[in-house]
């Protein structure tokens, strides 16, 4: 009976089908969820949106994907997303260990990749200290070797520390040419946008970099005690 139902969706999905000049909308949603149609696209309405795209799974299937407006500022490219996930490089139900075996430790070993996507992963915080952060290889071996807070994909917290991290790894063990994160985003993203914007800065441009210096009492307690924090 579900597959029936899930079948009829589909038929409805296509009839839903639409294409919005105005804003090269352009998508599908299944029956019942057209609400989010409008939605999307009141947003480039109201809140002057030049570019966006949206994907919504229901119990495993997808009943919303809408895609619409511009790449650019220019308005020159229509918005694309051909993303890792959509060039068949990543699956979202995927355990890491498929694309990252050495994370698959101390608890981590049923980790999804829509796990560590959705902030479900249990590592919201490091062990390691702060004058690390910048040793990518250093901080990704010590992710490998941290037991989760929880077990991965029974709760959610912010990893506000190290998503970068997680999702940037994923993102080089995929990519076919095993760039870097930072070299990824300059090729795949600012660089198309002539955009500035780094993950790891040029060495050749940072004397153009204003420092953020904290408080000392600040950098002690997100040094020794950041757990207690997150």
């Amino acid at each position: 009976m579900a597959y029936f139902t899930w079948f009829l969706l589909y038929l409805f999905s296509t009839v839903f089908c639409y294409n919005e000049s105005d804003h090269n909308i352009h998508g599908t949603t299944a029956y019942g969820w057209e609400f989010v149609r409008d939605l999307f696209r009141e947003n480039f309405i109201q809140q002057q949106e030049l570019g966006a795209a949206i994907a919504v799974y229901h119990h495993g299937h997808l009943v919303v994907d809408l895609k619409g407006g511009w790449f650019d500022e220019s308005r020159t490219k229509l918005y694309d997303d051909n993303s890792l996930q959509l060039q068949g490089l990543l699956d979202y139900s995927a355990l890491v260990t498929k694309y990252w075996s050495e994370y698959g430790q101390n608890g981590k070993e049923n980790t999804t990749v829509a796990d560590i996507l959705s902030h479900r992963a249990g590592l919201p915080y490091t062990s390691s200290p702060i004058d690390q952060f910048t040793n990518w290889t250093a901080m990704i071996h010590t992710l490998e070797q941290e037991e989760p807070l929880w077990a991965p994909g029974t709760a959610h917290g912010y990893h506000a520390v190290t998503y970068g991290w997680l999702a940037g790894e994923l993102v080089h063990r995929v990519d076919p040419k095993k760039r870097s994160f930072g070299q990824f985003i300059k090729d795949e993203i600012a660089s198309p946008l002539q955009i500035e914007f780094y993950i790891g800065l040029p060495p050749n441009i940072q004397y153009r970099v204003s420092p953020v210096v904290p408080h000392p009492d600040v950098k002690n307690m997100l040094n020794e005690t950041m757990k207690d924090y997150f």
